[in-house]
């Protein structure tokens, strides 16, 4: 039963990584979105009077961001009181080698969703930390050229890392609600990883 199982789970596990390993690969579209946030970055630096719009999106970012780490904490919380309460009812069973598998088992399941949620509230919270650091930069007037040539320049580079720490939090926000449906069954996990990547190549999220 257990084999029938972890069966689903592994032919799921190999979609994920096909699909993550496709968009790192040959998507164009997040290279072109960091090019154009740093383009952003120089020409809102390069312009005084457009410090406003720069504070608006700023915040817009950071919004997202906060939302995605509570999203993620909550999330995390969720996965473990529900995987936590599966390994204690395993337990409370007569102690046997099945016994002891089945709770080995129930670990394993817990482990990849737990990562992955604790990497995102990581990922998501390092972002809100990048965009705060970016703020500052933003604000530094043109009257010390040299000064305000090191902004341009974190600005720019900073941009790019949230961007793509970001974009990596979602990732895994998606492999973990996957993962989670194997504390359901093998089956409900594949399942939930096929409506994933399926959405996922509709909408073209890169």
């Amino acid at each position: 039963m257990q084999t029938f199982d972890w069966t689903p789970a592994a032919a799921a596990l190999v979609i994920l990584a096909a699909r993550y390993v496709w968009v790192v690969t040959r998507s164009a579209e997040s290279r072109q979105s960091i090019d154009i946030r740093r383009e952003w970055a120089r020409r809102v630096m390069a312009q005084p009077g457009l410090e406003i719009v720069a504070v608006q999106t700023l915040r817009n970012s950071i919004m997202a961001a906060t939302l995605m780490a509570t999203t993620a904490t909550l999330a995390l919380m969720g996965v473990l009181t529900l995987g936590h309460a599966q390994m204690d009812t395993v337990a409370a069973a007569p102690a046997t080698g099945v016994i002891d598998f089945l709770t080995r088992a129930a670990q394993v399941k817990m482990f990849l969703p737990v990562s992955l949620l604790a990497a995102c509230v990581v990922l998501f919270s390092k972002t809100v930390r990048l965009y705060h650091r970016i703020g500052y930069a933003l604000g530094l007037p043109q009257g010390t050229s040299t000064m305000h040539q090191i902004a341009v320049e974190t600005a720019t580079f900073e941009l790019a890392r949230a961007a793509t720490l970001y974009r990596n939090g979602w990732r895994a926000l998606y492999v973990a609600i996957a993962t989670g449906a194997w504390l359901v069954s093998g089956w409900m996990m594949l399942v939930t990883t096929l409506i994933i990547v399926g959405v996922d190549i509709a909408a073209k999220i890169e």
